[in-house]
């Protein structure tokens, strides 16, 4: 995302970052997935290596190789006992998501990019940067990747741990 919290334009990303589409393979390989409709018909397809769930408010909706699901607590039961569930957008479904994570991977493009899909807002203190690559380059935009956790625990960390 940009410093203004650009995620999205017109359907897709905003930029083509090599390095970003391979951190986030990296990131997300063998965990399940959870996009909004949106999200998945921007991609298109499943993304192989990993549960692909869809959350959508229409109930016909239905796509080859995903799990199509009405809520985000559908999304997690559906998610069964993993570990870590990687929510991969879109903004709404961030929205819904974030007071409930306790952990992201952000990638921070510095350069500012027109857009019409923003990240939510983060209430940065309760938040902190735990690890931070080296910023890389491709075409002149300058990005880099982050991981943040969560200061406390979550209602959703702390019933895992029960």
């Amino acid at each position: 995302m940009t410093h203004e919290r650009v995620i999205g334009r017109d359907g897709g990303l905003p930029w083509h970052l090599p390095a970003d589409l391979g951190h986030f393979k990296t990131t997300t390989m063998g965990k399940p997935i959870v996009m909004g409709r949106k999200t998945y018909e921007s991609i298109a397809k499943p993304l192989p290596g990993r549960q692909n769930i869809v959350v959508t408010r229409n109930p016909d909706w239905d796509a080859a190789g995903v799990t199509a699901v009405n809520s985000l607590d559908a999304a997690i039961a559906a998610c069964g006992e993993a570990s870590e569930i990687m929510i991969i957008g879109g903004a709404q479904l961030y929205a819904a998501a974030l007071s409930r994570a306790d952990r992201m991977h952000i990638t921070y493009v510095g350069q500012s990019i027109e857009g019409d899909t923003h990240f939510p807002d983060i209430d940065r203190s309760a938040w902190r940067m735990v690890e931070r690559s080296a910023t890389q380059f491709h075409g002149g935009i300058p990005f880099f990747f982050s991981r943040w956790q969560r200061r406390t625990a979550t209602v959703a960390t702390e019933h895992r741990r029960s």
